[in-house]
């Protein structure tokens, strides 16, 4: 690499570094708690886009000042990371405060008030919930960074993920589940993992919980890092046997698993919601909710939760082995029955091996109302990263070719051979999606090709050109809340790391999308990742057009 090239790379990756200092600036100053009695350490969940003014969420007449630590993770690894590049502890001690806060002041039990339907008020200095939940801890696909928090306090990081499995784990014979879990009363962390399991207790059982795979990623996800701080195994044999229900409920014709390893009915109010649905129009199939697989639901398994398994598999090495190549089976079956490389996009599935593309649903239910179609959805960068992951752990040629023709149907060209061989990239790509980074990183990690990295830059550069506004992160100016917890500055941080030659010191990250979600005055039940934060400003043109 000559000087003038290398002073050139030298000067994109400051203004990476500048681009994300100057958020995490404006966002320390504006975000910080500095409401109702008493400021603390912690943050308002996002900020108005002009006035700096915190979100608000409104709740049976009342006006909550939310702040989300679950919410929060990637503002929290930002931080950790822009520390980490720029020498400078106070990022990384801005996060810690939180996080020491959270763990001191927040306990709910030994859980936390945090997640998809609970929060902190920063105004009241009170914990709230969902009005139409209840106080109901919930994580999906959230994946905290826990390494913060061990970091800061190793014992409560400990307590939070014991109470974690003991509020949400309702029978450990069978590893029934709530994706709603409550604090267990007098509970007794030497005795959580230390319960029985029924080895041959079958999957497809009946029971309350909805047994989803993004909550109980998170589960699984939670008592392996636990193996991974404290070395013992009692937590990684859960985490294990809990991943492998999934496994459980593959198909034996096509290996295709399900969303979830149970049938729920609540008696008296619903049952089985497939059955509910779909029992006369698919009879012939006999679906339940474990072996009906929407698009968006496949979507979490070889996405989101695959990605959650392989970074487990890295991180924890040969003991790690087996969420790997469950991930890698799960991605082979439905890159074999669900994915058409035709038109880029993966179908709605029954496990059996049958599409349910283009099906009009004869009655109205959880899959839609009558009428409605039920529908496929395309690949996007997020399965590009998993597919292409997969084949750098497992080196299955399988996933590469898929990898290979979900690329070309998202705009990258033919990123050709493992090798790095018969490549055909476009100068430019049209997206300014951070997970694209992400995507690319990884298959500059395959390959060592830096044409891989190159493309990277260009999407950096369209982030910061697109995506950075008044010093915050936005998908555009017109939007009128900025939400802290930003992908973008994480994965421009990434990519400074990554063309620095350091990448392997910045907090992973493993596709968690967090959210939270709750009765709004007048709405309804909503999500703030809609509600707020793809909300326009008032007096913009987007907004007008509405």
């Amino acid at each position: 690499m000559t000087e003038r090239v290398k002073d050139k790379e030298a000067s994109i990756v400051r203004r990476y570094i500048e681009a994300v200092r100057q958020f995490a600036e404006l966002a320390l100053d504006k975000a910080r708690d500095r409401y109702g009695k008493e400021a603390t350490p912690l943050f308002a969940d996002g900020i108005h886009s002009r006035t700096y003014e915190p979100v608000r969420w409104l709740s049976q007449g009342q006006s909550w000042t939310l702040s989300n630590l679950a919410n929060q993770q990637n503002w929290l690894r930002t931080l950790d990371g822009l520390s980490e590049l720029t020498g400078e502890a106070r990022y990384r001690e801005a996060a810690e405060a939180a996080v020491r806060y959270a763990l001191d002041e927040l306990r709910y039990g030994k859980l936390l008030y945090w997640g998809g339907h609970m929060a902190f008020d920063l105004e009241s200095k009170q914990p709230v919930h969902a009005a139409d939940k209840g106080p109901q801890h919930e994580l999906k696909c959230h994946y905290p960074y826990y390494e913060l928090m061990n970091r800061v306090n190793p014992e409560e990081t400990a307590r939070y993920i014991e109470a974690l499995w003991a509020g949400h784990i309702t029978d450990w014979s069978n590893l029934e589940f709530s994706r709603h879990g409550q604090p267990v009363r007098d509970l007794r962390e030497q005795d959580v993992w230390e319960q029985d399991y029924a080895e041959d207790s079958p999957v497809f059982f009946t029971g309350r919980g909805l047994t989803f795979i993004n909550a109980g990623s998170d589960l699984f996800y939670a008592a392996a890092m636990y193996h991974r701080f404290f070395g013992e195994e009692k937590p990684l044999q859960w985490a294990k046997r809990l991943a492998h229900r999934y496994v459980e409920t593959r198909n034996p014709e096509t290996g295709l698993g399900g969303y979830q390893f149970s049938i729920s009915v609540l008696p008296g109010q619903r049952g089985d919601r497939a059955v509910d649905q779909f029992g006369e129009q698919l009879k012939e199939h006999a679906p339940i909710e474990a072996t009906l697989t929407t698009a968006r639901q496949a979507h979490t398994i070889i996405g989101e939760a695959a990605l959650c398994r392989m970074s487990l598999a890295e991180t924890l090495g040969t003991s790690g082995r087996e969420f790997l190549d469950w991930a890698v089976e799960d991605l082979l079956a439905y890159g074999e029955y669900a994915y058409d490389p035709f038109d880029h996009s993966f179908h709605p599935m029954l496990t059996n091996g049958t599409r349910l593309t283009g099906l009009v649903m004869e009655k109205s239910g959880y899959y839609g109302r009558a009428g409605e179609q039920l529908k496929a959805a395309q690949a996007d960068v997020l399965l590009l990263w998993s597919y292409v992951k997969a084949y750098r752990l497992s080196g299955n040629a399988k996933l590469w070719t898929l990898a290979r023709s979900i690329g070309g149907g998202l705009g990258f060209g033919d990123i050709g051979t493992p090798e790095g061989g018969a490549t055909d990239l476009p100068s430019e790509l049209q997206t300014a999606d951070p997970v694209a980074i992400f995507a690319l990183l990884e298959l500059f990690e395959t390959t060592g090709q830096r044409k891989f990295l190159q493309l990277a830059q260009r999407v950096g550069d369209r982030i910061v050109l697109y995506r950075f506004h008044r010093g915050l992160f936005m998908p555009s100016p017109d939007h009128e809340y900025a939400k802290l917890d930003a992908l973008e500055p994480l994965a421009l941080l990434h990519l400074a790391a990554a063309m620095l030659g350091v990448r392997g010191r910045m907090p992973a990250y493993c596709g968690g999308r967090p959210f939270f979600a709750a009765a709004y005055d007048g709405l309804g039940h909503q999500t703030d990742n809609i509600l707020l934060y793809q909300k326009n400003l008032p007096s913009s043109p987007l907004a007008e057009s509405l």
